[in-house]
């Protein structure tokens, strides 16, 4: 008996039909029909046939494993794929290093002809103050021989004027002195704020088998953000909490989709199924989430909130 033909007598036995089957396992109704034609062409991609099988035998009550086992003559590998996939990546990185390369090399040049410019314009600045300044003091010189009589009702006036002039002025910088040193008490007496809590992300429970469940703590978040970015194609889906509200469709998402950006919040869970765990990267505040094991292309996170 093929593997698609067992599932499909186990469903049966059950009593389940394909919608609900659907609604169960959050997988397409003609990627479930495609399964029990052993019609893997049709599903996606070679590495999300093993994961679709993996849920479909858990959900109508068989082992998953066993299934897997027992049919792996029949089923189609993702080595290939996956390292299709991997060279991709490798060469988007490769271009992007040479056409980067020139740009870096202009740069500097542009700095240092910039640097050139300035020095040449302080100089010309510093020239004109030297030339103004020498002016001035051939016209002071010329003047001085001068004679310039005062009235003496004139000096005593001037002398009260200057007397007016220094009070306030001594007014004035009293006055700014006690303001500085108000601001400076305030800012003495307001509290120090407090740093922000750093993200803490520890793992609870490692998975096993060839589709492992992670279980993780995640402390130390003020706003609960998660974001997904992709390096290649890869089926997706996301609940909050777990079997809860799908944040994200259940289908194939490719690089072009990412970043996924994820608010959640005063959720406490956040449950994340890939079928491309080396090219899917969950980080929360600026730390990455780990996959225990990279080699394994399907997982699945799940994220507990303190």
């Amino acid at each position: 008996m093929e593997i698609g033909e067992r599932l499909r007598e186990a469903r049966e036995s059950k009593g389940l039909s394909l919608e609900s089957l659907q609604e169960t396992t959050k997988i397409q109704k003609r990627y479930l029909q495609a399964i029990e034609k052993n019609e893997f062409q049709v599903l996606p991609g070679k590495f999300y046939t093993r994961a679709f099988i993996r849920e479909y035998a858990s959900a109508v009550g068989l082992d998953p494993e066993v299934v897997m086992e027992e049919h792996k003559g029949e089923l189609p590998t993702f080595d290939e794929e996956s390292t299709v996939q991997y060279s991709r990546v490798q060469r988007t990185k490769k271009e992007v290093t040479q056409k980067s390369g020139p740009s870096s090399g202009v740069l500097p040049t542009i700095i240092t002809v910039g640097l050139i410019i300035g020095l040449i314009f302080v100089v010309w600045l510093v020239w004109q103050n030297m030339s103004g300044a020498e002016d001035g003091n051939t016209a002071t010189d010329n003047g001085s021989n001068n004679e310039i009589s005062v009235p003496e009702n004139s000096q005593s006036e001037t002398s009260d004027e200057q007397e007016e002039a220094e009070g306030n002025e001594d007014g004035s910088e009293s006055e700014e002195s006690a303001s500085e040193d108000e601001a400076a008490q305030e800012e003495e007496d307001e509290p120090a704020a407090e740093e922000e809590a750093e993200v803490d992300i520890q793992m609870v429970q490692e998975g096993t088998g060839s589709f492992p469940e992670h279980t993780y703590n995640v402390s130390g978040m003020t706003e609960r953000s998660v974001t997904i970015e992709l390096t290649g194609r890869a089926y997706m889906e996301v609940q909050a909490p777990k079997s809860g509200e799908d944040l994200v469709t259940a289908k194939e998402y490719t690089a072009e989709d990412s970043p996924i950006s994820l608010d959640l919040g005063d959720k406490a869970e956040l449950y994340i199924k890939t079928g491309n765990a080396p090219g899917t990267t969950v980080t929360i505040g600026g730390k990455e989430v780990p996959y225990p094991n990279p080699e394994v292309s399907t997982q699945k996170l799940l994220l507990q909130f303190n």
